[in-house]
C-alpha cells in the first residue's frame, strides 16, 4: 500500500521563515480537527516530513507530485532561493497555478512573488499577509492574528467557507475541553497502566533514536560512496561523519573506500575561492594560487601557512613563484603584481588595452616577466599583437618590448638572464636585460584541435595531448619529438617534468600520468576523485603532482599508495619467483624477515651459504633476541638484535629438515618446536634446546609445489599444538604427548594460530576454533579468488588474505564482512610472492620482494583522523541538509 497523499505542500526560505513555517504547518493541520484524529489535514513541510534519504531532491519531487496545494511563503529571500524556484517551476509545468496559496511573509506581492508564478496565476490574487509577523515572540499558535491567517488558508485547502470552519474549530475546542475534565478522573485509576506504559514508551523511544541514528548514518555513508569519484574531499569527510554517528559495517566499508581510492592523494587545501590560475615553486615546498575574485593565495605545503593579497577585481589568470617561492607574480586584465612575502610589493602596468597575459619569475624572485596581449589575429598567420614587461624588482627598473607574433601559451624564467616563451609554432630564447632574441627554434607540429600544450616548469620540454596521443620536445630541437601512449580527448590541463620523462594530463577532472621514457613507457596511473581539473603542475620532482579543482588545491603524492598505511626501515631481500613468500615476524614493535638465504633484522641483514635457506624466523619473548633455523643443515641458533644482529648461540640438537615450514617458542624460551616439509614436528626442551622427541606425522602433507608453502602448517603460542594440513585433512598434533587427531571438516589450504585460537582456511570458508581444535567457535564465507594462505590478528577478530592479482582484503572474522582491499604490489613488483603478518591488533603488515615492508593500519579511529587530515576541511550545514534532510548537530568538526 503506496504512502498517502498530501493536502497541501509548503515552500519556503529557511533564511528568513524557519521558525514560521514549521508554527503554520502544525497550526494547518490541527485546525478544526476532531478530538479522536491526529490532524485534519497532512500537510508536507521538508524537515517535519521527510526521513534521512540522500536523494532529497528525488523525495521533494515525490512529496510535490502527491500533494493538491501548494502554500507559498513568498518573500524576496524565496525568490531567490534554488530549492524554491526548482519547486515552483516543476509546480507549474505539472499543476494548476490556481492551486498556489499565496502567503506575503515579507515584500511587495510584486518582489516577494517570482514572475513565472504572477504570470500564470494572471490578475493578483487574494493573499494572507503575515508580513506584520517579524518578532520571534508573535511565533505562537495561541497568538489571534496567526489563527486568523491559518483559518485562511485552512479553508481554502479544504474548500470549507471561513466562517463554518471557524465555528467548527470552536465547536471541537469546546468538546476537547470537556473531554479533558473528563479524563483527569480517569487519569487517577490509568496512573498505574500509565506508568507501565511509560517504560514501554522509554524502550520504544531509544529504538526509535537508535533507528533514526542508524538511517542517518547510512544517509552519510551512502552519499559518501556516491562522492568518490567527484568529490573526493566531501567523501571522506561524509565517511568519517557517518562512522562518527555510528560504528557498524556499512560505515567502516564507507570509510575505508574513500581512504583508499585514488591512493596517491595527499591532502586537500582550501583557497577560500574559485580557483583560476597555479603555480608552484621550484623547490616543490610553495603552492600559488589565482583566484577569480581577485587575490592570489600563497600556501606553505610543510606548515600549512597561508597568506594572500589582492591583485585587483578581475580573475587572476596566470600567477608565477620563484625557485623557494618567497616572490610571487601574478596578472589580472589590466595589469600585474610582484608580491615578495616579506611585506613589499610592486605594481607592473601593461597596456590597458591588453587583458589577457602570462607571468614569469626568475630562481632569484629579483625579476619579473609579464607578457600581455588581446589574442586577437591582425594577420592573416594568426599572429597578434603581444607587450612584454622585465621588471627588475631590486631598482624598480623595467625593459619593454611590444610587437606582433604568435600568441604566447606558456612563460618561463629558468635562470637570472634568460627569458623562454613558447608558442604553437615556436619556442624563443630572449635576454633578460634587452628582451633581444637570443635563440629561436621552429618545428613543433601541434594538430588542428581538440588538444592541450605543457611546458616543463624550467622551459626545457613542450608538449600536447590529444585522443589516443600525445607528443613531447625539446624545445631547442622541436623537429626531434617522443610519441607519448595514449592520449585524452577533452584535455584541460597538461603538466610535463623538467627532464621529460613524465607528463601528466587532466581530463574531466581525472589526472592520467604516463611515463614518456623507460621500459613501462605509458599511462602510469590515474587519479581522481573531482570532477574537473582545469590546473596541474608537478611539484619541484617527478613524483608529486599540484592541481587544482574548483576552489581548493590537490597535493598528490605517486610514490605512496594508501593513505591507512606507512613504509617501514625494513627492506625485504630480493627473491623469485618460485621462492617462497617472505617469512615476517614481529616484536615490541621491531620487524624480522627471512627471504631464502638471507635475514633482515631491523637495517640490518645476514645472508647464510650458497645453497642454504632459513627458515622462520621467532622472537623471544623480551624482543631481545631471534631463533633462527637454517636448512637442510638443520643448524638452529640464537642470534642477538639488542645492537645490530649477532649470532650468539647454536642448539644442541639438529633439526631435521629440507624445509621448515613452522615453528614456534615458549614464553620462558626454554621449548622450540619445529615442523619440517613432510610434516614431522619436531620438540626442543632445556637451556641448550636439546631434541627431545620427534613425532612423525606418517601421511602425506598438501603439496602443490615444491617446496610446500609455509602456510600449511603452524605452531600454537604456547608450543603445546601442531597443526599440519593433509591432502585431506588438517592434523592436530599435541607436542607434549605426541598424540594426533584430525580436525573436523576435512581438506583445507591453510591453517594459522592466534593467541588462544587456530584460523582454519577452506575452499568456501574460514574458520575459528580454540586452539586444542575442541570447538568451533565461528565460521564466515571465503571468496574463492582469494590464494591459499591466511594471516590472523592475535584475537582472531581479523583476518588478511590475498587475491590472485596481489589485492591485500581484510575481513572481519567475527561478522564475515569484508573491510576492504587494496593492491600490495604493482605490475613490475611481482616476480616475487607477497608476504603477510599481523603486528598487533589493528595492523598487518606485507612483505615484496626488494621493496620496504609496509605497514597497513586498521585501527577506525585512525581511519577517521587520516581522512579529515586528508579532507583538509569540515561537513557544512547545507551538505548535511542535502544528504540526511533533517536538522544538523551542532558539531560538525571533522573527526
Amino acid at each position: 500500500m503506496g504512502e498517502p497523499d498530501y493536502d497541501a505542500f509548503i515552500s519556503y526560505s529557511r533564511a528568513l521563515d524557519g521558525t514560521l513555517a514549521p508554527t503554520l504547518h502544525r497550526g494547518v493541520q490541527r485546525f478544526a480537527k476532531p478530538w479522536y484524529r491526529l490532524r485534519a489535514l497532512r500537510v508536507f513541510l521538508d524537515d517535519a516530513s521527510l526521513s534521512a534519504n540522500p536523494g532529497l531532491w528525488t523525495s521533494i519531487e515525490e512529496a510535490l507530485g502527491r500533494s493538491r496545494w501548494l502554500i507559498l511563503l513568498a518573500s524576496q529571500e524565496a525568490a531567490a532561493s534554488e530549492w524554491v524556484g526548482r519547486e515552483l517551476e516543476w509546480w507549474l509545468e505539472h499543476r494548476s497555478a490556481q492551486r498556489i496559496l499565496v502567503v506575503l511573509t515579507s515584500g511587495e506581492y510584486s518582489q516577494a512573488v517570482p514572475a513565472a508564478v504572477r504570470r500564470a496565476l494572471g490578475e493578483e490574487p487574494r493573499w494572507v499577509d503575515l508580513r506584520w509577523l517579524r518578532e520571534a515572540d508573535q511565533v505562537d499558535e495561541s497568538n489571534p492574528r496567526l489563527r486568523e491567517c491559518v483559518a485562511d488558508i485552512a479553508s481554502a485547502v479544504r474548500g470549507v467557507p471561513k466562517d463554518d470552519l471557524v465555528g467548527e474549530h470552536v465547536r471541537q475546542h469546546r468538546r476537547a475541553v470537556r473531554l479533558a475534565r473528563g479524563a483527569v478522573a480517569a487519569l487517577a485509576v490509568l496512573m498505574v497502566g500509565v506508568l507501565v506504559a511509560a517504560f514501554i514508551a522509554v524502550g520504544q523511544r531509544n529504538d526509535a533514536v537508535a533507528q533514526a541514528r542508524t538511517a542517518t548514518a547510512r544517509g552519510l555513508a551512502s552519499a559518501a560512496v556516491a562522492n568518490l569519484r567527484t568529490d573526493l574531499a566531501l567523501s571522506q569527510v561524509l565517511a568519517a561523519e557517518a562512522y562518527r554517528v555510528e560504528p557498524n559495517p556499512q560505515t567502516r566499508s564507507a570509510l575505508f573506500s574513500a581512504l583508499t581510492a585514488s591512493p596517491q592523494l595527499d591532502r586537500y587545501l582550501q583557497v577560500g575561492g574559485e580557483v583560476s590560475a597555479l603555480a608552484a615553486s621550484a623547490d616543490g615546498k610553495v603552492a600559488v594560487a589565482g583566484t577569480r575574485d581577485g587575490r592570489v593565495v600563497r600556501l606553505e605545503l610543510s606548515s600549512g601557512r597561508r597568506a594572500e593579497q589582492k591583485v585587483g577585481s578581475r580573475p587572476v589568470t596566470a600567477v608565477a613563484a620563484s625557485a623557494d617561492g618567497g616572490v610571487v607574480a601574478a596578472f589580472a586584465a589590466g595589469g600585474a603584481l610582484r608580491w615578495d612575502v616579506s611585506g613589499a610589493t610592486q605594481a607592473i602596468d601593461t597596456p590597458d588595452e591588453l587583458f589577457d597575459g602570462l607571468v614569469a619569475v626568475s630562481p632569484s624572485g629579483r625579476f619579473t616577466a609579464v607578457y600581455s596581449t588581446v589574442r586577437v589575429d591582425v594577420d592573416l598567420d594568426g599572429r597578434t599583437r603581444g607587450h612584454r614587461v622585465l621588471h627588475d624588482g631590486q631598482t624598480g627598473q623595467r625593459a619593454e618590448r611590444g610587437d606582433t607574433t604568435f600568441p604566447l601559451d606558456a612563460l618561463r624564467m629558468p635562470g637570472e638572464d634568460v627569458l623562454v616563451e613558447q608558442s604553437l609554432r615556436d619556442s624563443v630564447r630572449r635576454d633578460r636585460a634587452t628582451l633581444d632574441v637570443r635563440a629561436a627554434a621552429e618545428g613543433n607540429t601541434l594538430p588542428a584541435n581538440a588538444f592541450w600544450v605543457g611546458l616543463s616548469g624550467n622551459g626545457d620540454y613542450f608538449g600536447y595531448s590529444m585522443e589516443g596521443r600525445g607528443s613531447l620536445w625539446r624545445t631547442t630541437q622541436p623537429t626531434e619529438n617522443v610519441e607519448v601512449r595514449g592520449g585524452r580527448g577533452n584535455p584541460s590541463a597538461v603538466a610535463i617534468t623538467n627532464d621529460g620523462a613524465r607528463m601528466a594530463v587532466a581530463d574531466t577532472g581525472t589526472i592520467h600520468v604516463y611515463d614518456t621514457t623507460g621500459p613501462h613507457a605509458g599511462e602510469r596511473t590515474q587519479l581522481e576523485g573531482n570532477t574537473e581539473t582545469p590546473f596541474a603542475e608537478f611539484l619541484g620532482d617527478n613524483n608529486h603532482l599540484l592541481s587544482a579543482s574548483r576552489d581548493r588545491l590537490v597535493v598528490w603524492d605517486l610514490t605512496r599508495n594508501t593513505r591507512i598505511g606507512s613504509v617501514l626501515p625494513t627492506r625485504v631481500p630480493l627473491s623469485c619467483r618460485a621462492c617462497p613468500p617472505p617469512r615476517i615476524s614481529e616484536s615490541h614493535g621491531k620487524f624480522a624477515v627471512a627471504v631464502s638465504g638471507e635475514i633482515v633484522v631491523g637495517s640490518h641483514s645476514e645472508p647464510v651459504a650458497s645453497g642454504s635457506v632459513f627458515g622462520p624466523v621467532v622472537w623471544s619473548a623480551d624482543g631481545d633476541e631471534v631463533f633462527v633455523v637454517t636448512a637442510p643443515e638443520g643448524i638452529g641458533e640464537t642470534w642477538e638484535v639488542r645492537d645490530g644482529l649477532r649470532r650468539a648461540t647454536r642448539w644442541k640438537g639438529d633439526v631435521a629438515a629440507d624445509f621448515v615450514l613452522a615453528m614456534g617458542v615458549s614464553a620462558d624460551n626454554r621449548r622450540l618446536v619445529t615442523v619440517n616439509e613432510r610434516g614431522d614436528v619436531q620438540v626442543f626442551e632445556g637451556d641448550e634446546l636439546s631434541s627431545v622427541r620427534t613425532i612423525s606425522l606418517e601421511r602425506a602433507v598438501e603439496q602443490q609445489g615444491w617446496p610446500p608453502d609455509s602456510h600449511i602448517a603452524a605452531v600454537s603460542a604456547d608450543t603445546t599444538t601442531a597443526a599440519v594440513v593433509t591432502s585431506d585433512s588438517v592434523v592436530l598434533i599435541d607436542t607434549t604427548t605426541g598424540t594426533r587427531r584430525d580436525l573436523a571438516g576435512g581438506k583445507a589450504d591453510a591453517v594459522a594460530f592466534t593467541s588462544d585460537g587456530l584460523v582454519v582456511q577452506r575452499a568456501g570458508t574460514v574458520e575459528v576454533w580454540d586452539a586444542t581444535g575442541g570447538s568451533r567457535r565461528r565460521e564466515i564465507p571465503r571468496d574463492p579468488s582469494y590464494l591459499p594462505g591466511i594471516a590472523a590478528d592475535p584475537g582472531a577478530t581479523l583476518a588478511a588474505q590475498l587475491r590472485r592479482d596481489y589485492v591485500l582484503a581484510v575481513t572481519d572474522l567475527v561478522t564475515g564482512e569484508l573491510i576492504g582491499q587494496v593492491p600490495v604490489a604493482g605490475e613490475a613488483e611481482r616476480f616475487g610472492r607477497v608476504g603477510m603478518a599481523f603486528a598487533g591488533e589493528h595492523a598487518v603488515v606485507t612483505a615484496v620482494s626488494d621493496t620496504p615492508l609496509f605497514r597497513w593500519d586498521l585501527s577506525e579511529e585512525n581511519w577517521v583522523r587520516a581522512a579529515c587530515a586528508s579532507a583538509g576541511r569540515d561537513l557544512t550545514t547545507d551538505e548535511w541538509r542535502r544528504y540526511v534532510g533533517t536538522s544538523p548537530p551542532d558539531d560538525l568538526t571533522c573527526g
